[in-house]
Formats: structure tokens, sequence, C-alpha cells
């Protein structure tokens, strides 16, 4: 058979002989007709077929016998590929274009209320060109004659009959007189004329896998017989889907579901014959579906068809074979010719072997053929091809003898009518053997109890096993399978004793919880099953039965029914109590205040039903004793808490419960009341307008007014819209705008080009053409830039004037906006203080309770169900972790929590949650358990079990694979909103100007679709058991050490802007954003996830926006926020710096230096933010001593800060002197090397090369002798301390500073083992021995890295110092490696005065202390935010960073030491920066002078022009009667002789110069050539000289038409154009008049900073006095200043 897809069965036309079978009806008297296949002809057919059928449909009546007649003809339009051409460009056969029009207008003619009718059904018709093929009549009348002879012969009854894939009912005759047939078939024509057909069968138009849903009258059949489909193609089916193992198996492949489900729909005895593909009996990959049907039925018939049986009837050879079955599910097993038939094998040719053929065919009388032989087929593969030579009906004799001599062997009419009779007579290759006894996995079809959960225990047929669920993307509902257990090793007499008693455990456990009353008689059944079974099998802890249990998933819990208290076992507090709530105690009632207390402790929320029995309160009692603690929520329909209730975006829930409140009545509505008025209370003051700050493009903001801006601005009306798919704005000027054509154009970016940029806040690239080393290339064109900065920043500054001068309305309208988006978060009030954690222990640890600190954020997180817990190194994150996700476990608020974290931490996580909580189920795989090999292993577990938590590390956790169908739904998003975006483009008056953008979104659509389209098939063809994060069930990832995810990728235009990061982010990073997305959809709410850190944002403020991606995407997206830019646009303000490069051209530099709207980005941050650091912890934690020791520089790093002056100013390697390779990006790169070379020449200059030397004035040494003396210091409590560098770390056979310091600690006396490098640890066990050495004393001194020693170290117990070589760029670098030693456990407290010395390395004269003050305020701008102490509306950092190095002339003040040059350096940056506006304000006001000039030249020429056409004008139109050509080179009578000559004249004449040809209307015309480029030539052209001298082209392009008389008549066009064109000129004139006023007024300006430049160049002449005068007072040897300057970057240890 072909393949097809379900439904498109292989369509039977019927061409009965005069013996057909009982049942034929109508076709029995239809003549056998052997003839050829003729395309043309059944094409015809089948048209007059459709027409037909759908007439009779149409009219709704049933068809007549002529119709019948005319509808039997069709046939499918297998073979018949001309369809394929219909509806398209291709041309169809001209013999059949007639037909194909006709079934067009058939089907466009059909009245139909479904949309596309026409279309859809076309396009059936093509996919069933190579489908759909009628099975040959002598076939079906075989297989009917012997099938009714057979029941005739045993007097059975055939009471039902169906046809699965029926086409137009190719095998009804099979059914007899009496039986209750049905058919179905899934194409909707074919379906049509089958009802039309058989009048007498139950027929549907759908798909066999739709059965089930019919709701037929019988539900399983005696025969089913069919032609049935065959592919690759998958089937939809819950019913065999959830029976899992083969039946699901099955439903992947057309062909075997069909075999499948028939055989799952027959009765016992019944037949099941198909005619099918040869795959079925030839594929190794379906054995197991000939498996399944040789051990559910008897092989009665299997018969190879010839290759070539098709060829008579669609013109097309394929295998096929028939088989017919009858169902015998209790047979012993397969006889030995059903076991040949489960085999394939291959034959041997030449030097080649065959495709697998079943071995069964190999035996007689089991093909119906002639002849046989080994051909190649279609794909070049060597197969066995089967051919009959004789007639038809001979093949037909043949046939049908091989099913009567298969009937009467194979048939056992004792199954039909008494199944289980007639197995005796069955010979099985396998003995006795009790098939149900070796069963396996299969579908569970027993009890399922609400409790049950996956991987619990149960008894199934005679077995003990385990449930195991699948889901599907096909399928809403979830499969459950029964997996058998190990039969040795369980006892099934204990299972049956242990089920009841964990039913009732489940059943008092749940319905005391969920009803809130005792169960006192479930209570006494559980203690009595219970006491049975331990008197039989001893307690639950005993080994055996632990070991059962242990196979239970839900045995952990019923292992709680026992305590373990030290050697005894005694019964859990529920055998006596109820633990689910707690129990009234009538006898103690309790104040309101407290059974609030309780209510949120157990509940985890108010409760009012549980507070009125605990304080014996009706509930207007209780609300009333708890006003301002409680508040009715009309939106949720709930009480809720004061701390939950006035949090969070409080502006929105006013509003929604103030819309509520008409919809209120009666105590819900007073209650609701005093819910409004309490959160109008809370509600941020609003920010007034004088303190908005607002910035030109922040998004929130309507484009209306930006539009209304830009008509004020350019001075014509504009139109602007906003794309948030593309982050992008689109400007339309209505008219022509001097302004934007000459104030705000540069080079060929014009007003409305700027504008955008504006908008934008980014600076378009220009570039130029230069020569470098006598080679061509492009260069940024920095003065181009500076010019549009310079313009751009215009734009924005008269934005913000502009704002303040807008009518008072406007101006409210944008306040109220704003608080409304933003400056409406308030953060709740997380008082945890009310927990008391069931479940958790203490016994394991060196304390009794949590801080007060962690059950807050604890708190915070299970009321917002996720959040950022930014706790300080030490404040307990991990125990907030594991209680948590427990906490959150045990209410039900999550289902399965993971916690992911840094390798070297994740062991410590799982220790301490196993230490809390002994009885949980965790999941803590190892390093080996993901490799490759095991990794799907460990994905099955976390999918396949109820775990309490899963921890992993963050590079396992990025080894799940995301789901594709949350990756498809995102991808779904966006393309509806580029749809959206299209639509909305497509109806604007943007289109001219937005092709760009149009081509980009649809580029962009293009994209999606094929992207969407390339997931969805993967989807449909992978397998059912694919494990991704969704499948897994997790559904709240705890993310320990977050800011490890902060490279996520952003969509930014500012590729300019310094300290972004990585733009194209990391694959983890993006990993965790799909996983947190999965979670948010199915909660659909923010969060779902919890972040800690001790430092959250690492480096910059911006971090902050990834930090919102990830947890709050719904608040973004309702405050306009779609992206960085957007978010960039609202809280920062980029700022440029200038600098001279190499070649003496001043850089722009940009970078986020400031943020503003500080406040509600804090109120933003810390509604969902826990923000602790030790101090406000009160830790029992050492305080911290901050040294900074400045020592002099040596006399080689003197030498090499001048060397480095020199090269900052030439940018030549040569002037640093240092035996090094040039740097491949010395060009572009050259502050960055020079800042890379300063921190490495403060460090060591031996760093720098071998050439410098050891220095006893060095940092090495310095720091040498400091360890030491903190050694000899603490010698008898043998401290300890920790060494940071990470700017040379130890590398072995490499000259580092770890070594070189060890090696003069050891010179200085301290043993070589007591001195140790965490690089040397290279192990998990190798770290822990190292801590614990550290912890014991024996080693004294640690060196280490940031990235290696700052995190996962616990070695604290003695640290008495932390050393820093050198200031790190971060101050979360700094903070996680102070975090080594001052942290809970530090023992210095017993005898080291409680502190720790964090001692800091500087060399005076370097980059050192300038980059600490840089930390210094970075973390004090963080601590600000964090604490909501902030008092200012706007902060800026500094500008240096680790990716670009600092400012030029900063760089130079700093290395000499002068705190004077360093203010000078600043001014003259400023200086610079305004010359440079200074002259792009001359040079644009010399362009205007220009301009001006050439206006007027232009307006005057454009006059005399206007005038001398006037005249011409007037002459033409007072010679028009006379419009006649004469020429010169003779006389012409007709216009066709004067056109030909014209003609002529154009095709020989060759010249530059005007050649008089003639006269029109008595005025001079003349011809000239026009030549190419290349001095080719291309054309005359003809002119007419006017009476003014102008001459004018006689048409536009000046050729002569073609038309001999239209040419002589050529030349009145120049009178015609006259007009139109003297209008032109008047609108240039317009056009240049308009543009003076403008070019006036740029003309007329005055630079407005040019005070400031002067201002400051008096400041900057008077400090370079004082400089002077300095320098000439040291050469005398006179000091400087008796005291430190307060600018003076170095740091004393008083002032740190």
């Amino acid at each position: 058979m072909s393949q097809k897809p379900l439904g498109c069965s292989c369509v039977a036309q019927i061409i009965t002989s005069p013996t057909a079978p009982e049942g034929a009806g109508m076709r029995g008297k239809e003549k056998i007709r052997y003839m050829a296949y003729n395309k043309h002809k059944s094409f015809e057919d089948n048209v007059k077929a459709i027409e037909t059928a759908l007439t009779v449909l149409s009219q709704k009546r049933k068809a007549t016998e002529p119709e019948k007649e005319t509808m039997w003809l069709y046939s499918g339009f297998g073979g018949i590929k001309e369809v394929l051409n219909i509806g398209t460009e291709k041309p169809i056969p001209q013999s059949m274009e007639e037909t194909a029009n006709r079934l067009l207008t058939v089907l466009g003619s059909f009245p139909t209320d479904k949309t596309q009718w026409c279309d859809t059904t076309i396009e059936s018709i093509k996919t069933s060109v190579l489908t759909a093929f009628y099975t040959p009549a002598f076939i079906i009348n075989a297989v009917a004659r012997q099938i009714q002879s057979t029941f005739k012969t045993h007097g059975l009854t055939m009471r039902t009959f169906l046809e699965p894939s029926a086409g137009i009912g190719g095998f009804l005759p099979v059914a007899m007189n009496g039986t209750k047939s049905y058919a179905f078939e899934k194409d909707t024509l074919t379906g049509i004329i089958l009802s039309l057909l058989n009048d007498d069968t139950e027929t549907y138009t759908a798909g066999f896998e739709s059965i089930g849903e019919q709701r037929l009258e019988h539900t399983s059949f005696d025969v089913i017989a069919s032609n049935i489909p065959f592919g690759n193609f998958r089937v939809f089916d819950a019913d065999l889907w959830k029976k899992g193992g083969i039946h699901e198996q099955s439903t992947k492949t057309i062909h075997n579901y069909f075999f499948v489900k028939a055989m799952e729909l027959l009765n016992e005895g019944g037949l099941l014959a198909f005619v099918t593909s040869r795959g079925i009996a030839d594929t190794p990959g379906n054995k197991f579906v000939r498996e399944y049907l040789v051990n559910n039925a008897n092989l009665i018939s299997a018969v190879r068809l010839p290759d070539n049986i098709f060829m008579q009837t669609g013109g097309i050879e394929v295998g096929s074979d028939l088989f017919i079955f009858q169902k015998d599910t209790a047979k012993s097993g397969p006889t030995s010719r059903e076991a040949m038939f489960l085999q394939t094998s291959k034959e041997k040719h030449g030097e080649e072997n065959t495709e697998p053929s079943n071995r069964l065919f190999t035996m007689p009388k089991t093909t119906l053929s002639t002849d046989s032989r080994i051909v190649k087929n279609q794909y070049g593969k060597l197969t066995r091809r089967y051919s009959w030579s004789g007639g038809e009906a001979s093949m037909a004799e043949y046939l049908a003898a091989i099913l009567k001599y298969d009937f009467d062997r194979n048939y056992r009419p004792g199954l039909f009518s008494n199944p289980g009779i007639g197995r005796q007579a069955q010979m099985s290759l396998f003995g006795d053997l009790d098939i149900s006894s070796a069963k396996g996995r299969r579908g569970y079809t027993g009890e399922m109890p609400e409790w049950f959960k996956e991987g619990a225990l149960v008894v199934f047929e005679g077995q003990v096993g385990t449930l195991e669920y699948r889901k599907s993307s096909h399928y809403e509902d979830i499969a459950v399978d029964f997996v058998p257990v190990d039969n040795g090793s369980v006892n099934i007499e204990r299972a049956n004793d242990y089920m009841p008693l964990r039913g009732v455990y489940f059943e008092l456990s749940n319905k005391e919880r969920e009803e809130k009353t005792e169960q006192a008689e479930l209570r006494e059944r559980l203690n009595s099953l219970y006491d049975a079974f331990t008197a039989k099998w001893g307690f639950f802890h005993d080994n055996d039965n632990k070991e059962f249990i242990s196979l239970d998933s839900l045995g952990n819990e019923v292992l709680t029914l026992e305590m373990a208290v030290g050697r005894e076992i005694y019964k859990s507090d529920i055998m006596r109590e109820p633990v689910a709530f707690k129990k009234t105690d009538t006898s103690v009632r309790l104040l309101p205040m407290e059974a609030l207390a309780s209510s949120l402790n157990y509940h985890g929320q108010v409760n009012i039903d549980y507070m009125c029995k605990t304080a014996a309160m009706t509930e207007d009692e209780i609300t009333e004793a708890l006003k301002n603690e409680i508040f009715y929520n009309p939106i949720t329909d709930c009480w809720e808490h004061k701390g939950r209730f006035i949090g969070g975006d409080i502006v929105t829930k006013l509003r929604d419960v103030s819309e509520l409140l008409p919809f209120l009545d009666g105590r819900k509505r007073s209650f609701a009341e005093i819910s409004a008025k309490a959160l109008s209370d809370a509600v941020p003051e609003p920010v007034p307008y004088e303190e908005l700050d607002i910035n030109m493009g922040e998004r929130w903001i309507d484009p209306k007014i930006y539009a209304s801006f830009a008509s004020y601005l350019f001075g014509v009306d504009a139109e602007l819209m906003y794309f948030d798919i593309n982050d992008t704005y689109l400007l339309r000027l209505t008219g022509y705008s001097a302004v934007a054509y000459n104030t705000y154009s540069v080079r060929n970016c014009n007003g409305e080009d700027m504008f955008v940029y504006a908008l934008q806040d980014t600076v378009p690239e220009f570039t130029k053409e230069v020569y470098v080393n006598g080679e061509k290339t492009r260069v940024s064109d920095e003065d181009a830039i500076q010019e549009a900065a310079a313009k751009i920043q215009e734009i924005r500054s008269t934005f913000r004037d502009w704002l303040d001068r807008q009518p008072l309305p406007v101006r409210d309208r944008l306040v109220a906006e704003y608080n409304s988006r933003f400056n409406c978060y308030v953060r709740p009030s997380y008082d945890g203080s009310a927990q008391t954690f069931p479940g958790l222990t203490f016994e394991q640890f060196p304390y009794d309770s949590l801080y007060p600190s962690q059950k807050d954020a604890i708190w915070m997180i299970k009321q917002n169900d996720g959040g950022i817990c930014w706790h300080e190194v030490g404040a307990g994150k991990t125990m907030i972790m594991c209680v948590a996700a427990y906490e959150m476990k045990r209410l039900g608020i999550v289902n399965k929590p993971m916690i992911v974290g840094l390798k070297s931490n994740v062991h410590e996580i799982a220790d301490t949650f196993r230490k809390a909580y002994p009885m949980a189920k965790i999941l803590y795989p190892g390093r080996e358990d993901f490799t490759p090999a095991n990794r799907k292993e460990i994905f099955s577990q976390i999918k396949n079990n109820n775990w309490d938590c899963v921890i992993l590390t963050h590079d396992q956790f990025s080894k799940i694979p995301q789901s594709q169908e949350t990756i498809a739904a995102i991808f779904r998003e966006e393309l509806a909103d580029v749809e959206r975006c299209l639509e909305v483009l497509e109806n604007s008056t943007m289109r001219y100007r937005s092709s760009k953008m149009q081509t980009g979104l649809e580029k962009r659509q293009e994209n999606l679709t094929a992207k969407l389209a390339e997931l969805r098939h993967d989807i449909d063809q992978r397998k059912d058991n694919t494990l991704d994060f969704n499948t897994m069930g997790i559904d709240h990832i705890f993310v320990d050490e977050c800011h490890a995810f902060k490279n996520l990728m952003l969509q930014t235009r500012h590729t300019r802007v310094a300290g972004i990061g990585n733009t194209k982010g990391s694959q983890r990073a993006m990993n965790l954003l799909i996983a947190i997305r999965d979670i948010q959809r199915r909660t659909g709410r923010d969060l779902g996830a919890t972040f800690l850190s001790g430092t959250v944002v690492v480096n910059a403020l911006t971090e902050l926006y990834v930090m919102f991606k990830y947890m709050r995407p719904q608040e973004l997206k309702k405050q306009r926020i779609s992206c960085f830019d957007a978010w960039a646009a609202i809280y920062t303000e980029k700022k440029a710096d200038y600098e001279l490069d190499v070649t003496g051209n001043i850089k722009r530099k940009e970078r986020f230096r400031s943020y503003i709207k500080v406040p509600e980005l804090a109120s933003f941050l810390r509604e969902i933010t826990d923000y602790r650091t030790t101090d406000m912890i009160n830790l029992d934690v050492p305080e911290k001593n901050v040294r900074f020791l400045s020592n002099p520089p040596t006399i080689e790093q003197e030498e090499m800060a001048g060397r480095l002056v020199s090269f900052a100013k030439s940018g030549e390697w040569a002037d640093l002197g240092l035996d090094m390779p040039e740097p491949d990006n010395l060009d572009k790169a050259k502050m960055l090397i020079a800042t890379n070379v300063a921190r490495k020449m403060a460090l060591d200059m031996r760093l720098l090369g071998d050439k410098f030397s050891d220095d006893p004035g060095n940092k090495a040494s310095i720091c040498a002798r400091t360890v030491y003396d903190y050694y000899v210091r603490s010698n008898a409590n043998r401290g300890t301390q920790f060494i940071f560098s990470d700017l040379s770390t130890y590398k072995p056979g490499e000259w580092n500073i770890y070594q070189d310091i060890k090696d003069k600690l050891v010179a200085l006396g301290i043993p070589s083992e007591e001195i140790q490098f965490i690089q040397c640890a290279k192990t998990e066990r190798a770290r822990k021995k190292l801590f614990a050495d550290m912890n014991s004393g024996r080693v004294r001194v640690l060196f280490g890295s940031t990235t290696m020693l700052g995190t996962g170290v616990n070695a604290q117990e003695r640290a008495v110092a932390v050393h820093h070589l050198e200031i790190p760029w971060r101050p979360a670098d700094m903070e996680q490696r102070n975090g080594r030693a001052v942290r809970k456990g530090n023992t210095v407290k017993l005898w080291g005065g409680n502190t720790v010395d964090i001692v800091i390395y500087g060399t005076e004269k370097t980059l050192d202390a300038y980059k600490f003050n840089l930390l210094k305020n970075k973390q004090m701008f963080i601590n600000q935010i964090n604490n909501g102490t902030i008092a200012v509306r706007r902060i800026d950092e500094d500008g240096m960073n680790e990716e670009n190095g600092m400012n030029f002339a900063e760089f130079v003040a700093i290395l000499s030491g002068n705190t004077d040059l360093l203010k000078k350096a600043k001014l003259d940056n400023r200086i610079m920066q305004l010359e440079k506006e200074q002259a792009i304000f001359k040079k644009e006001r010399g362009r205007a002078e220009r301009k001006m000039s050439e206006n007027q030249t232009a307006i005057a020429a454009a006059e005399d022009m206007i005038a001398r056409m006037n005249m011409d004008y007037r002459c033409f139109v007072s010679r028009k009667d006379d419009a006649a050509v004469t020429l010169v080179s003779g006389t012409f009578a007709t216009p066709q002789e004067i056109g030909r000559e014209l003609h002529r004249i154009s095709k020989s004449y060759r010249g530059t110069e005007h050649k008089a040809v003639g006269s029109y209307m008595g005025l001079p015309m003349t011809v000239r050539s026009e030549f190419n480029i290349a001095d080719m030539f291309e054309r005359n052209i003809f002119f007419i000289e006017g009476a003014s001298g102008l001459k004018y082209r006689c048409s536009q392009s000046g050729a002569l038409p073609l038309s001999f008389v239209e040419a002589a008549a050529y030349p009145y066009a120049v009178m015609e154009r006259m007009p139109a064109r003297i209008v032109e000129k008047e609108k240039d004139i317009t056009k240049l008049r308009e543009e003076i006023p403008v070019l006036e007024e740029i003309i007329g300006r005055r630079w407005p900073k040019a005070p400031e430049l002067e201002t400051l160049k008096a400041q900057c002449r008077e400090l370079q006095q004082k400089i002077e005068e300095d320098l000439k007072n040291a050469e005398k040897g006179i000091s400087l200043s008796d005291s430190v300057s307060p600018d003076k970057p170095t740091i004393t240890e008083e002032a740190a």
C-alpha cells in the first residue's frame, strides 16, 4: 500500500461480478470490467461523481439509482498528479483543463457556511494524489465470499461489521444481509459520496480515532475489513495512549494503529481482514505489532499481492499484503507459522543484501504471483518483486483457492460462538507458558484515589508494582502505567496488609485537613490496622519493612506514623489527635491577635473560620477586634493580613477595589470601604512635575506628546508611532520643514531621523574613507558623530523646556500617569515571627532557632511565591532556601521546588536540608550522575518522583533541556506582536517612511513562522517520553548566588555605551529565563523563582534590569518596558566624555553614569526584596577593621608611571619599554591597555617582564611582612589569614605573586606546609580537607582568587585577617572576599577582640586609591537603594570600568600623584567638550550663511526663469494656429513624411552641439546628442528655442515617439508643459523663501555656553599657575602641602 494520512483510505471503486457476494446490493448488477487504467476517464468520472454528490447533498435528499451509478464511478485522485497544478501558475494538460475548471466551479458553487471550504477541499484532493488508490474488485469479492461462506458453513451470524477507512465503501460487501454495518472515512468529499451510496450503512465522515466519540450502538464488531492507510503519521487517540506499552507505541504510525485499534474493537473470535503495505510484515521495527497480533489473534491467512496489482486501477506499482486474523486473546502462544510471521530476513544477491522481508512468504501458498525476482526499487534498494503474468480472472481464482485453503486449516468457529473453545488444537512453540505471569509494564486501570501520586506502590493483576505517569503535549489527560517491581524482593502478603493501612492514613489526613473536623472512627481504624501490621511484620523502621516501604513514593509520609527516639519507636501524633488543624480547646481561648498569628503560621493566610473557633468569637467580632490588622479584599473575596494587603502595586489595587464597590452590598461593602480607605492612606505621596526628571523617549509617555513636540520643533504637523515589538519610533512630517533639513540635518540624516535618534538617546554612526598604509578603508567620522550628538542633545534639552511650558492639564496628566505606573509600589510588611515551621529540627545545628531576618525572608517568599533574598555573606541564606522550599511544599504553594547553587556550595545546601528535615525526600545527584550517559536517568528521577526538593549545581541545571512547548508559546506571543505591529503599520500613514521597518518585521514574521513550524514538527515527531523542564514538574526555582546568571541577552541600541556587559548573554542565563517563563506561564503571574545572593548587583545598577526581566515581566509590561533601552530611558542618563586618540582626534565615550527617579526604582526593587547586612541582623560575626596600607612607588614604578603617561599621549607601544609583543588591539583599546599595565605596575613590576626586579618596598614585600606580623601575634591561637589576588594567580612553572610572597614568608620562618594555594585543591575532597586544615590551624595562610576562594568556603574559624593585594572592580567581589573571614563561626571573638582586619594594599601615584573610592561609592549607592534611605532623586557613578579602562586625562593626573592635576584634567575634559561644541556651532553658522547666499541667488535665477518662460508661453499661445514643423532638409507634404525625416535625423546625427534642423511655429528647432560616461552614444534630443532664448526639450526624455504622425506633432508638448513648469519654479521659490527665516535665525544665534567656557578657561589658567608654582617649590625641596588634600585619592587607615 502507498503511504497516506489517517482517513485518506485507499478508495475502493467496486467492479463486481455476476456472482457478487451477499450484501453487494445494486453493485451486483454490474459486469466485471477488465480495462487498462485511463487517467483522463477517471478524472472525468470523479468530477461527475462529485458534482452529482454535491447536488444531492445540497437538495437534502437521497440519491436516485442513476445518480448512484454515477457516484460509483468515483475512484479517488490517486495517480492523477495533474490536479496538483490546479490553482497554481503551472499549466494543466489541455485535455484535462475543462474538467479541472468544472471541478473548481462545482466546489466553488456548493452552498456551505464553512469559510474557505473550496480551498480546503482542493488541498485535500491534492494530498490524496499519492495516497488514494482503490482496491481491485476481485480481491474484495474473494475476501467477502470466503468470509460469508465461512459464516454460513458454521451456522454463524455476522451481527456487526466495521470498515474503518472506507473510501466509498469498498469492503462493505463483506457484510451479510441483516448485518449492522458502520463505515468511517475522514476525507470530506469521499465521506459525502460514501454516505449517499450506502443508505443501509451508518457512515461517519471522521477519522477512525474518533470512533469512541461517536456513541455508536455497538462498541465491538464481528468483522472488521478495510484497505488501511500507511505512513509515519501519528494518530492522537487518548484511549490507546493511556493504555501505554504497545498500545501507545502503535499511535506513532498510522498502519500499526489501525491493526491494534481494530483488534481492540473486535469481538472474541471475530475476523480482521486488512489490505496494507508490506511495511507491516517486512519492517523489523514493526515486530512489536506483529507480536501483538499473534498474541491476541490467530493468523488465518497472509497473502503477498503482486507489485503490479494496482497498475490496472491506479497506474502505480506498490507492494501490498492481505492479512486475515481471528481474535483469540486466551491463546497459549504463537504457532510455528505465526512464529515465522514474526521474523524478517535478508537475501544475498551478489555482493549485496536485499531489504528485509517477512519469512512467512517463503512458504507455499502465501504469494499471489507467478514470478518473483530481485530488483532495485525507486530508492535504489534491492527488493524482491512479485508479479502475475496471467489475466485478472485467473488471479481471482487462485486467490479464492488460497483463502479457502487457509480458512479450512486455521479458522476456529468455536472461538466465535463460545470464546475459549478450540484452543486445545493449537500447537504452541512455548509449551503451556502462562503469558499473564510474565506481564511487564502496562496501562494501569485500577482505582486512583485523590492522594495517589507518581511512584505509589499498588497491587495490580496479582503483581506488586509502582505507578508511573505519562504526559503528552497532545493530550490533556495523564496516562498511568503499572511498572512491576522485582517479585523476589516483594512480599505480596505484606503488600496486601500495607495497602489498607496506607489508604486509611491518607483518608484520615486529607479529611481532617480539608474538613477541619476530627475523624475519630478513621483514627481508631488506623490504629487497629497499624497494630495488626506491626504485630505480624514488625515496626515500619525495621530493615525489611523500611526497604519495602521505600519502594512507595508515599512511603516517606507513611513512615512518619512512627517516631524514632533513640532506639525506641513511638506512634506519631496523628495516631492520637488531629495535626492538620489546631484542635480547638474550649478550655483555652486565644486572644484575637493570637488567633491571627496561629492562622498565619499553620495556614499561611487569614483563615476566618479557624480564627473564630480558636478565639470563640463570631466573624463580626473577630474582624472588629482585628481592625487595621486584617482587611477584606473584594478582588479575591478573602481576608488578608495587612502585611500582604497593604503592599505591592497599591495604586492598581485601590483602583480595582474601588471599581468593585458599586457591585457589593451589606457587610462586604462596608468591609471593602474600610480596605479602600487603608489603601488610599498608604498610597505613596505623588511625585510633583518639578521632580519628575523626564527623559525624552520614555516609552510610557503618549506618542501624541512627542508628535506635538515634533510639530513645534519643525513647524509642520507631525505623526509619530511607537512599536514595542522592536522598540522603534516612526516619525512622519506632513509637509516640508526647513528646520528639519537645515537646523537639524547632518549629512544624510535629516530632522526626522535626528528626532528618532533623540527619542532613542543614541547617535547615528557616520563613517568616512581614509587611506591606511596606502589602502582605502572606512573609519568612524568622529566630527560628524559629534555634530549629530550635539543636535540630538539640543533636541532632548528643547523637549524638556517645551514640556515645562505646556498647559497645566497636560503636565498634570503626565504626573498622574507617572505616579500610577511607577510611584505605586509599597513594600509589604513581611513579618514572619508567627511561623513555627512544622518538621524543622535543629538537633544537628549549633543553634536552636532561626534569626528573625530569616523568618521574615521566608515569609516574604511564601507570600509572594518568590522574591529576591539579598543577604550579606554569612546571614544564613542556605537555611532560608531549605526552609522556604519545604514550607512552600508543605502549604501546597508549590509541588516540586528546585534549588540550584554553585558547585562549591551545593553539597553544603544538601547537607543543611537533610539536617533540617531528616524525613524530607530530596534529590541531590553527584557529578558522575550528570555524565551524558547517566543524565537521562537523573531527569527521569526528577520527573517521576514527588520530591520535597531537587538540588542541582548551576552547571547541572543548565543541562536540563527546556520545553519546546514553552519556547513555541514564547515564539507565538512574539509572532502575534509582530503581526499586530504589521497590521497597525499597514493601516497607518507611515508606510512610505517605514519600508525598512516593514521589511524587518516581515522577515521576523517569516523567521518566527519557520521556527514555529520546525518546533511543531519536532514536537509531533518526538517520542512522548520526552524529558524537559516542563515535564519534570518543577514549579519553583531557588537560585543561589544568582549574580552568576546576570549575563542575560539584552536588546539594546546603546552599542557605544561602556559597562553594559555582554549584550549577547550566555546560554546558561537564557536557559534560566526560559525555565522561569515556563513556571510563570503555568501560574499566570510574576516571580515563580527566588534569587539569593549577598551581591545581587555585582557592578552597576543597570544589572537590576536583568533581575526584573527574570522576575517581573508583567510589571515591566505595565510600565511599557519591553527591553533594556526602554528601562534605561526611564531610569538612567547617559553621559559623554571626550578624549584625544593617538591621531589627535577627539573621541566620544558614553557611559550610564547617572541614575534618575531613584526612589521609584528603589521601591520597585524593595517590594520583592529582603535586603539584610550583618549589621542589620546583629549577627554574631566579628567586626571589620579596614586598613589601607599605602606605600610610595618604587624607583621602577616611578619610571613606568612616566612611560605610561608618554604611551597614553602617543599610543606608541615602544614608549612603555616592555619586552612584550605589541597587542593586536592597540589602536582600538589604548586606554584599556594602559589601565591594565598600570594595574599590574601597581601590584608588582615583575608582572610586566623578567627585566624588572624585586624591591623591599613593593606590595609583595610589604604584604609578606604584614602577614608574618599577624602570624606571630596570633600564633598562640593558630590564627589564619586569607590573601586575595586576581591579577597574578598561582601557575606552576611561572612567576606569580602567590609563590613570591610564600617564599618570603618561608624565609621569615613560617613552615611551607602551613601556606597553601586554593588552586592546588583540585577536587571537592581536597577542598574540604584544606578548609578543615584551615579551621584546625594546620594551614595558617591561604592564597586564592575571588572566583576560587570567594564563595563556597567555610574556613573562617580562626581567621584574623583578609589581605587584598589589589582592589577588585566590583563591590560584590570585595564583599565575597571579606565574607570568608567575617562570618558566623569565627572564634576570634574568644581570643582576638572579635575583630578581623581587612588589609588593602595601595601604591601611591597609581590607580589603587582611585579604584577604592570608586568601589566605596558604588557600594554606598547600592546600600541606600536597598535600605530605602536614599534622599536624592539621582545618583552618579564614576566612569572607570574593567572593560574600557579610564579617561586619558584623569589617568595621567592620577599617575602624577598631584591632586591639582586631577582637578585640571576634569576641567580640561569639559573645556575640550565645550570647544568642540563651539566649533560645531561656528561650522553650522558658516553653513547657514553659505546656504542663505545660495538661496538668494537661486531665488533671483528662478524669478528670471519664470519671467522668460512667461514670455515664451505668450509667444507659443499667439502662434498656436501655425503649429507646423518646417525642416531644412527638404519640403514634406504630410505629417507622416515629417515624422519619418525626424526619425532619420535622430538615427544619423552625432554631435554635442545644437544643430538647427528646422522650425516649429517659426521658432528654431535643434537637435543634440547625449553620450554616457563611457562616451558611448545614447540618444538624440530635440529642442525648441523660445523667444527668450531658452531651449525646451520636446518631451520629458527628448526621445521621439515611434509613430511618424505622433513624431510630427511631438514639439507641441513643449507648449502643453509650459504652465506646469512655471508652477514648479514658483514652488521652488516658495520653498527657498521658507528656509530664509530659519537660516537667519541660525546665523543670528549666539552660542549659549560661551560664558561657561570663559569661566572654565579662567579657572584652568589659575589652576595651571598654581601647579607651576608648586612644581617650582618642589624643585627647591619645599613640600607641596603640610596636610592631605581632601580630594587626594590616597586613603589613610583612619579614613577607611
